[in-house]
């Protein structure tokens, strides 16, 4: 953390620290590894090469799949104005999670002599996973990206990705910008993923204490620990988002992706499939729009490539206050917009959603809104030769909700001082794209703007026209009320037969 009484200057603008320098990006694929690529290549044109490490994916290569980066539409505005910038990307094959980033010895090579600026965003963000899987996507993989930058030539910086939840497990205080120590080395858990011994891996988990809620979270404070322990003394600066959601201006307004973090919820909602959520409807999301992140990564790059900080910098980019909303204020806005704005390839007519803190109230109303249904409607596909699906999908929702529940039931405070402080020392000019000040920003103004620029909004998407799926999203409404209603006669029924046992 920076004193407060320091005496601000600017530095010099963050796109002439870039100029003719080369990048090395993990994770491009993802939703904050696009938006610091289109980022990069948007406000510091005069960037050498850009190297991104990319992994076969489901049977996708690597070189498809950048060309799918840039596909999405964030890249559009470089596309229309300034096409050659994508000539700087270079592909880099690779795996982080495998030794060496699955790297050949010619790309690595090639990383060693040209790359000075590295950011390693690549992880796997899954709160089911098991924890040796997590921690190899997620702790070795930084290792391998932490011995990469020892053999770099002329390394000036290391940007870290990890999360404002690393530390959620001490949410009954404000959660500062530092690195919460652990009881052991992370090189004990290094020691014990490279040699498969996951008992041990189990063992020394135990004794990190207090418990985290999930694997994922535990794996982003061992790897801001394994910074601590193995790279302190080079130039590494950490960046811990909260909840990351859509663009707030750069370099479209609105821009989200399908499967990033809570949109995924948010689509769910507004496509009338999620009707009832287990949670406390006062419980705070910490919001910040994604450009902010990819800013705050691109600044924190500049501030300590040229400052050369004694310690990891630690930044926590999380919201203002505007942005510091309630579920139910989250849920209520994206369930008019859905009314507004409906979604393509849309479950049901009426969106709505039911918050009940109460678990066992909750079994119940989800029984009424989610499961009846599902039985009867997945009935109704097998008599018509179709394969069932709607029960399993409500149980994998409520198997991914089950691990949310813990952020859900809390709030969290986070100290913010230094993307504050990072902010100060922007050239004015600089701050027309990569302003980390967006105190201006409220829930309802970005909302708004996700239908026109979001793919999911996209009807190119629906087999349907919007007219037909409407009137399917009737007759599904209209069906899915009678199913309940059964459901309501069958249990008054019920609870008739009981009365009349008991009492006549």
């Amino acid at each position: 953390m920076f004193s407060a009484t320091v005496k601000f200057q600017y530095y010099p603008k963050v796109a002439d620290f870039y100029d003719g320098k080369s990048v090395f990006l993990t994770g491009a694929t993802g939703f904050i590894g696009a938006a610091i690529l289109e980022n990069l290549l948007r406000c510091c044109p005069g960037i050498k090469t850009i190297y991104i490490l990319v992994r076969s994916k489901k049977n996708v290569p690597p070189e498809v799949r950048k060309e799918q980066i840039f596909n999405k539409k964030i890249f559009e505005k470089i596309k229309e104005e300034n096409r050659e910038l994508l000539d700087k990307v270079h592909l880099i094959p690779g795996d982080a999670s495998l030794p060496n980033l699955g790297m050949s010895e010619e790309d690595e090579q090639l990383l060693i002599e040209d790359a000075s600026i590295v950011f390693h965003c690549a992880a796997i963000i899954h709160f089911t996973k098991p924890l040796e899987f997590t921690l190899l996507h997620n702790v070795l993989s930084l290792n391998s990206i932490i011995e990469l930058c020892r053999k770099m030539r002329k390394l000036e910086v290391l940007v870290y990705t990890s999360t404002a939840l690393s530390n959620c497990n001490h949410s009954d205080f404000t959660l500062k910008e530092e690195v919460y120590r652990l009881p052991f080395r992370a090189e004990k858990f290094v020691d014990a993923l490279k040699n498969e011994d996951y008992e041990g891996l189990h063992e020394l988990y135990s004794h990190c204490k207090p418990e985290w809620p999930n694997a994922y979270t535990f794996s982003k404070c061992l790897a801001e620990n394994l910074i601590m322990d193995t790279a302190s003394d080079l130039p590494v600066a950490i960046i811990r988002p909260s909840i990351v959601i859509s663009t707030w201006k750069h370099p479209i307004p609105g821009y989200v992706e399908e499967n990033s973090g809570i949109a995924a919820l948010t689509i769910g909602v507004g496509k009338g499939f999620v009707k009832v959520l287990h949670a406390d409807p006062n419980c705070k999301l910490n919001l910040v729009p994604v450009d902010i992140v990819s800013n705050a990564h691109v600044i924190a790059a500049w501030y300590t490539g040229t400052k050369r900080c004694s310690s990891p910098l630690v930044v926590n980019c999380t919201a203002t206050e505007e942005l510091d909303v309630k579920l139910s204020t989250f849920t209520d806005t994206l369930t008019q917009m859905s009314h507004k704005f409906p979604l393509p390839k849309s479950f049901e007519e009426y969106s709505h959603l039911i918050i009940v803190p109460n678990k066992y109230l909750y079994y119940i109303v989800s029984l009424y809104y989610h499961y009846f249904p599902a039985i009867v409607l997945d009935g109704m596909l097998k008599l018509l030769g179709k394969k069932p699906r709607v029960y399993k999908m409500y149980r994998f929702y409520d198997t991914i909700m089950d691990t949310l529940n813990f952020f859900l039931f809390r709030r969290f405070v986070f100290e913010r001082n230094n993307v504050e402080f990072l902010d100060k020392l922007l050239h004015p000019e600089d701050r027309k794209n990569l302003s980390l000040d967006f105190q201006e920003a409220t829930f309802l103004d970005i909302s708004l703007q996700i239908p026109i620029t979001s793919p999911f909004y996209d009807w190119k998407i629906d087999k349907k026209s919007p007219l037909e799926r409407k009137k399917t999203k009737h007759r599904r409404h209209i069906l899915i009320k009678s199913i309940q209603g059964v459901f309501l006669l069958i249990l008054s029924l019920l609870v008739y037969w009981i009365f009349s046992l008991i009492f006549l």
